[in-house]
């Protein structure tokens, strides 16, 4: 859904479904931006980043609420996913640090029971992370900056590393054919994944625009030229062929270096410019836009083999899997390479020990005790 916001100066939000009572919560959240975009900017820039933040926190998708400035509507179309509706907000804190604007907000957000809670479950898929090429490297000429590529996914590999089962990053592109009902790169992903990586989900992307004006020597000499960053991001599970995640993301931010400077994308410098800035802060929104899309999977293992103390799996603690843990099997035969029949059965399995990257389980019930199982076979989880 969609709020009409905010923002350039105090606001009033006005509600568009329910009253404001005292049964809404309050979240306290920050946020910066550079202040070379301009004071104005920088705030608003910053208020939207710490409404954001506060709805996250608050677990939850939000209604329409609208912003009004000396008695008039205003503001501009800004969507977040959340489940709660922002009643109201107070900024408790402003300050300028290192070149940006600092906002420290204490939001009213009033839950929302009609919409369902997000998932919080255990299971972290394997995530493989392959490298962002740029899709028009003559655009880098600008500052030389033809290894941006690798730097945006070494910096979004930093902000999903602490929650996600980021596994591998690929040094290379891996995309998918979408000409193909089952798309061949897919399959041969999967097969990556599965058997080199034990990574389920792929997450790749492109870069798409770092373009700006060639501007006279005036401009260059005068003023920040603006430039764009847009990625293009694509989220899919490698088991299943499903796309779970794909969506453009793009801004626009002052570019500080002269025209015929060499810019070196991986020193800290870089990512403390108004540039580098907008772009990390749209990579902490893809990091929190793929961990939303992976949180209600249902954990899928492959069983590697059979023996006297039980079943291996090769999914452990690494995924989030622990002894008590109850999964369903599944037969499944190879019809052609990519392609297969998958058979569920009632039979289920119980964990009784977690390792880093296996576990071992056993019968759950009778019908367990009594079925087939082959390497090959897969195990779903019961939730």
């Amino acid at each position: 859904m969609s709020i009409k916001a905010l923002l350039p100066s105090l606001l009033l939000l006005v509600p568009l479904t329910l009253p404001l009572t005292a049964n809404a919560d309050w979240y306290q959240a920050e946020g910066s931006a550079p202040l070379s975009l301009g004071a104005e900017s920088a705030r608003q820039q910053a208020l939207e980043q710490a409404l954001t933040d506060a709805l996250l926190q608050a677990g939850a998708s939000i209604t329409t609420v609208q912003s009004v400035t000396n008695g008039a509507l205003s503001g501009q179309q800004l969507d977040v996913a959340a489940q709660g509706e922002l009643m109201d907000y107070v900024v408790v804190k402003e300050r300028r640090a290192q070149g940006r604007l600092w906002l420290t907000l204490r939001a009213d957000i009033w839950p929302n029971a009609e919409v369902q809670p997000q998932c919080v479950g255990r299971y972290r898929p394997g995530i493989t992370l392959s490298r962002f090429p740029l899709q028009h490297p003559e655009q880098a000429r600008f500052g030389q900056i033809y290894e941006l590529g690798t730097a945006v996914t070494a910096k979004l590999a930093q902000h999903l590393a602490p929650t996600v089962n980021l596994m591998t990053q690929l040094p290379y592109q891996l995309n998918t054919d979408r000409q193909l009902p089952r798309s061949q790169g897919l399959r041969q992903g999967a097969d990556v994944l599965a058997s080199q990586q034990q990574s389920r989900l792929l997450l790749s992307g492109v870069i798409n625009d770092i373009s700006m004006e060639e501007g006279n020597w005036a401009k260059w000499r005068f003023s920040d030229m603006p430039r764009q960053f847009s990625i293009l991001i694509t989220l899919e599970d490698s088991f299943t062929g499903e796309q779970l995640l794909q969506q453009r993301y793009q801004a626009q931010a002052p570019w500080a270096y002269s025209k015929h400077a060499r810019v070196n994308v991986q020193e800290h410098s870089f990512w403390q410019s108004g540039y580098g800035q907008s772009a990390d802060q749209l990579l902490q929104r893809i990091a929190r836009d793929v961990i939303n899309a992976q949180s209600c999977m249902k954990a899928i293992g492959h069983i590697l083999q059979q023996s006297e103390e039980g079943i291996l799996m090769d999914l452990g603690r690494q995924a989030g899997i622990q002894p008590g843990d109850r999964f369903t099997l599944v037969h499944r035969r190879q019809l052609q390479p990519g392609y297969y029949s998958e058979t569920s059965s009632k039979a289920q399995f119980v964990v009784q020990q977690s390792h880093t990257d296996y576990s071992l389980l056993t019968p759950a019930d009778s019908q367990a005790r009594q079925v087939r199982v082959t390497p090959g076979d897969m195990l779903t989880s019961v939730q």
